[in-house]
């Protein structure tokens, strides 16, 4: 059953970020230094993502556009992901599917160091809104051309494992742990799972550190608003910075809750390269650990310079994931309340 409970997000309407007329004079003159050219103008910021920081389209005395993003002290996590953003995407821009880095900066302050980030602008629309199966059929292409990577580029690009990272959080299993037996709530706004269903979950989730094994680049956070579908109908995936080393068919299946939910038929995908011979226990205890993931820390309040969107994002996927569990393992839910 498809649970109509869950909190609709629009991921195109999840932060609140400052202009650019707002920014540090010194940042906003980097902007246009790192790529050779003068900000004559600046569209409102955009208005997805989960943080406070800037983001969003600058016109150039050349002519050109680009979107520049810019973080400062106060948001540590965000000027660490522009970083490697910045390593990253040079390594990865022979794909289409990512944007191309145009230039950076450091930037000292009064506030303190700024790190600006500048890419090529991408002519795109989110998807999602509800998601179509064209546009599904879009991302999957784009998150199987980033699983194709020869395995020397993706262990250039990554740091880390997405086996270690998620498959053995410890936060995430002794979240599912504790639910099965009983000593952490199921959330009250998801259907409710029997202990039967929640140890099948926690058990699924013991088998993910084996099951996300592999040498394959992963984006690791494909979620609507790090997509853009093109007017010619193709795809790019953005935001580059947890890039990781991880099982290939990983950032598809990560976009399976939320197409289910909205009435994509993921059977769609059963043929594709990336998923061949792929044990469907695997692709469940991939599932399991990510409900056990969003689970943890839902009922804080967001990190610093994160907005309250976060949650609700975490709330949807997680009641999207388990729904589709439930259908794959032919679990019962009934409906919250």
């Amino acid at each position: 059953m498809r649970p109509t409970s869950l909190p609709e997000v629009d991921y195109g309407a999840t932060s609140v970020r400052p202009t650019f007329s707002s920014l540090p004079p010194e940042v906003q003159v980097a902007c246009g230094d790192a790529v050779g050219s003068a900000v004559v103008s600046a569209s409102p910021p955009v208005g997805s993502g989960f943080t406070g920081a800037f983001a969003g389209l600058l016109h150039l005395a050349d002519g050109r556009r680009v979107f520049a993003k810019a973080a400062g002290p106060r948001m540590p996590h965000v000027v660490r992901g522009l970083a490697a953003e910045e390593r990253i995407l040079p390594l990865i821009a022979h794909l289409r599917c990512p944007s191309r880095l145009a230039g950076a900066a450091e930037v000292s302050t009064a506030d303190g160091p700024w790190r600006v980030l500048v890419l090529d602008a991408i002519d795109g629309r989110q998807p999602g809104a509800p998601w179509s199966s064209a546009d599904a059929d879009a991302a999957a292409t784009a998150c199987l051309e980033v699983a194709a990577v020869p395995s020397g580029v993706a262990a250039a690009v990554a740091t880390g494992t997405l086996a270690s990272d998620l498959g053995g959080d410890v936060e995430a299993l002794e979240a599912l742990e504790a639910t099965a037996g009983g000593t952490r709530a199921w959330p009250s706004d998801l259907p409710p799972l029997d202990g039967k269903c929640l140890a099948d979950l926690a058990a699924l989730g013991l088998r993910a550190e084996r099951a996300l094994e592999g040498e394959s680049l992963v984006h690791a956070d494909t979620r609507p608003d790090n997509l853009l579908i093109e007017p010619a109908g193709t795809a790019r995936i953005v935001d580059w910075n947890h890039a990781t080393l991880g099982a290939p068919w990983v950032d598809l299946v990560a976009l399976w809750p939320l197409m289910r939910h909205h009435g994509v038929g993921v059977h769609r995908f059963a043929g594709a390269p990336a998923l061949d011979g792929v044990p469907e226990e695997d692709i469940d205890a991939f599932l399991a650990i990510l409900v056990g993931y969003l689970l943890c820390d839902l009922d804080a309040p967001p990190p610093p310079g994160c907005t309250p969107a976060l949650r609700r994002h975490q709330l949807l996927i997680a009641g999207a994931s388990t729904a589709l569990l439930a259908q794959r393992r032919g679990w019962v839910q009934r409906a919250p309340g």
